[in-house]
């Protein structure tokens, strides 16, 4: 039995398709790691961290491409400036935030209404759909949940479940109202 080969076109030799994915996974995975790390509110911290030297990767292979003439006039030369574009307008938009949220609100609203009534901070990690939730609390009919690695160095950011008349209460400056009663809320510390 004879396996017969198929060949693409001439132009389209293996090494030449392999520079594509040398641009192209530093792309993708700065891209991944980017919008991971926007679906959590203040954006979590350690993705944020990686996002950042895969970006530089990526950006610094995208200039080497563009000193070699062959390449600086293929189609994949703007694909690092159209990813990080549309990469970086989806995250200011807050649609991956939005988008984690809507598949956790459930679990969210089901673990705020199992927390007891005027007690302290509650210092255990749990689950709650795509978010951990490391600390908690429900006093005077207002609910705060804190994710974990969310914020920056001094900020914790979280969730607020509080009717819309209350929200001054929280004392936050940074709220974002997400649907019904929730509200993503950030605590400077600065």
């Amino acid at each position: 039995m004879v396996a017969s080969q198929v060949a693409g076109p001439a132009s389209e030799t293996p090494q030449r398709g392999r520079w594509r994915w040398a641009l192209a996974a530093p792309v993708i995975i700065a891209s991944m790691l980017t919008v991971l790390a926007a679906a959590t509110p203040g954006g979590n911290t350690p993705l944020i961290i990686a996002a950042v030297p895969a970006w530089l990767l990526a950006f610094c292979l995208w200039v080497t491409f563009l000193v070699i003439r062959r390449y600086r006039r293929s189609g994949w030369a703007y694909l690092l400036p159209l990813a990080g574009g549309l990469v970086f307008a989806l995250v200011s938009s807050g649609t991956p935030l939005r988008v984690a949220f809507a598949m956790s609100e459930p679990a969210l609203t089901t673990y705020a209404a199992a927390l007891p009534e005027q007690e302290p901070w509650i210092f255990h990690e749990e689950q709650a759909g795509v978010f951990a939730i490391d600390q908690a609390r429900r006093w005077n009919g207002i609910t705060e949940l804190r994710a974990k690695n969310s914020g920056g160095m001094l900020e914790q950011c979280g969730f607020a479940h509080v009717s819309a008349e209350r929200v001054q209460e929280l004392g936050t400056p940074q709220i974002t109202h997400l649907t019904g009663d929730w509200y993503a809320v950030c605590i400077d510390f600065d």
